[in-house]
């Protein structure tokens, strides 16, 4: 048996943001230089796994049991965009998420928690949902870049009421990742 890129995560079903996404394509695609992630690929990650030997998929989904190809109700907002790690630095855009029944949190403490019996380490970075929608790639025109994010740090992309939590396996290809359900 081989080895699959996994994590743990939610795909983000919302018209209005893939709606909005358009746009925001359009408004940044001359300043900021990368690859765009396709919409159906729109997720929040709970647990970045890595590579892991086939025979263990069985043994992850039963230690997460509890929330693993489930639907769980949530109130979920799309707002604002930021970058990773900082303005000066871009190296993610992202889609903010705000989690106003804290399920998000709740899932990704239970998913640490249980998966670092099966000998996962924990996370050290603090959980910060959120939505990846370009890698950027090289340097970019900062102040250009700053001027134009700063419109759209407040704005409301839409919404999201329910989520299902998943393993994802992820494949590269030359055209982008490709993610899917295990």
């Amino acid at each position: 048996m081989g080895k699959k890129r996994l994590f743990i995560g939610t795909f983000i079903e919302s018209k209005p943001l893939k709606r909005h996404y358009s746009k925001i394509k359009k408004d940044f695609g001359g300043i900021l230089p990368g690859r765009w992630i396709k919409v159906e690929n729109f997720h929040i990650t709970f647990k970045f796994l890595g590579y892991v030997d086939e025979e263990r998929i069985t043994e992850i989904k039963m230690s997460v049991d509890k929330y693993i190809d489930k639907l769980q109700e949530a109130e979920l907002e799309f707002t604002g965009l930021s970058v990773f790690p900082n303005l000066n630095s871009p190296r993610v855009l992202y889609i903010g998420v705000n989690d106003k029944t804290g399920i998000l949190t709740e899932v990704n403490r239970y998913v640490e928690e249980k998966l670092s019996f099966l000998g996962f380490e924990k996370e050290k970075k603090p959980f910060r949902p959120h939505i990846t929608i370009k890698r950027i790639k090289s340097e970019i025109d900062t102040q250009k870049f700053i001027d134009k994010i700063s419109k759209y740090k407040n704005m409301y992309f839409g919404k999201q009421e329910k989520i299902e939590v998943n393993l994802i396996e992820s494949f590269t290809a030359p055209n982008g990742a490709i993610y899917k359900k295990v």
